[in-house]
């Protein structure tokens, strides 16, 4: 078989490709994406000597091989994104600060940012929310960053499947277990989270008990007798399947639904949106106090006392922290680790 000379020539900044056989483009491998995850570090890293050097080597080696693993076992194709400069960039940053720290509950948070981080094809909200929080991660305490996971679940999230209170508890002590109560107790605490950009210290509050409530409020009611009802709209409702004994009551009723922010697509299914504004007044009769969700809450999770303490305390801004996009990519990052929970990030940003 005779050789062809193969010539090209191409433009200045141009990229020349020639093959006698075919020519084949891939995206990395992870074998491929572990070396540039290595190379990384070890072309940025700051000039350390001795031990400090040797530690930091070794840490960076430790998260990188970890976020890996978990790549492979989650979204292995994602580990393409290690080709773009971005994800080099924010892998780098995460690769320092657990470096200089060696905290072990960084190491995980960062990981769990990396994993969701290296999943997104599109610069969004999303993405830069995502980047910013592997970056702030590392400026906040291990009780901070708890605390955000805390505002996350109370202020963000409702619970769903619970149709009674004795399961709503249930589940809320396996938070508890999960997310702990070790949460800060000053107000310089929420004032530098502030200042890292996880959250805004508000001028209004959600005590524990609303939080608590918020999305489960057909949970919190000893209901109301069936005389309270206008007699046609009670047969309507009655018809419609959208009264049932009060749960905590049995002698009263209350409307058949969980969450109050359902109300209005339960009466548009049953033809009876019309009555949407007789109807919603009767979610709030019957309804317990906040200062009597939060002592029953206590009452069934013992374990939340010193927590419901510091969030319904004047003295640290607990209940006053708003979590902004870099907050909500953080704390949801955290409570679906520790919670074990599945929700993915797009629910929220």
């Amino acid at each position: 078989m005779s050789k062809v000379p193969l010539d090209q020539t191409g433009g200045e900044g141009s990229t020349n490709l020639q093959a006698g056989r075919d020519v084949h483009l891939h995206g990395l491998t992870m074998a491929e994406a572990r070396q540039v995850a290595l190379d990384v570090f070890t072309a940025n890293a700051l000039e350390l000597r001795g031990l400090a050097q040797a530690v930091a080597v070794s840490r960076a080696e430790e998260i990188t091989n970890d976020f890996l693993d978990k790549l492979s076992i989650t979204n292995p194709k994602s580990a393409e994104s290690l080709a773009e400069p971005d994800m080099q960039s924010v892998l780098f940053e995460a690769q320092k600060e657990y470096a200089r720290s060696g905290e072990e509950d960084l190491k995980e948070a960062l990981i769990d940012l990396l994993a969701t981080r290296a999943g997104q094809t599109d610069r969004d909200l999303r993405t830069l929310a995502l980047n910013e929080a592997i970056l702030s991660a590392p400026k906040l305490t291990e009780q901070q960053r708890r605390a955000v996971a805390w505002v996350f679940f109370l202020r963000y999230t409702r619970d769903v499947g619970s149709g009674t209170p004795e399961m709503f508890y249930t589940r809320f002590e396996e938070v508890v277990v999960a997310l702990g109560t070790n949460v800060p107790n000053r107000h310089a605490d929420y004032q530098h989270m502030e200042y890292v950009g996880v959250g805004t210290i508000s001028i209004s509050s959600v005590s524990f008990g609303a939080a608590t409530c918020s999305g489960s409020e057909g949970l919190f009611t000893n209901g109301f007798p069936e005389t309270t009802v206008e007699g046609e709209l009670l047969a309507r409702l009655q018809g419609a399947n959208l009264v049932v004994p009060c749960i905590r009551n049995p002698e009263n009723i209350q409307l058949n639904l969980i969450a109050e922010e359902e109300l209005p697509d339960r009466l548009k299914g049953a033809g009876l949106e019309s009555d949407l504004e007789m109807v919603r007044p009767l979610m709030s009769i019957g309804r317990m106090s906040e200062d009597e969700i939060a002592t029953e809450a206590v009452s069934h999770v013992p374990a939340l006392k010193p927590l419901v303490e510091m969030w319904d305390s004047d003295a640290t801004g607990f209940r006053n922290l708003t979590l902004t996009s870099v907050g909500l990519a953080l704390g949801h990052a955290y409570w679906a680790r520790l919670t074990g929970r599945k929700a993915p990030l797009s629910i929220w940003l």
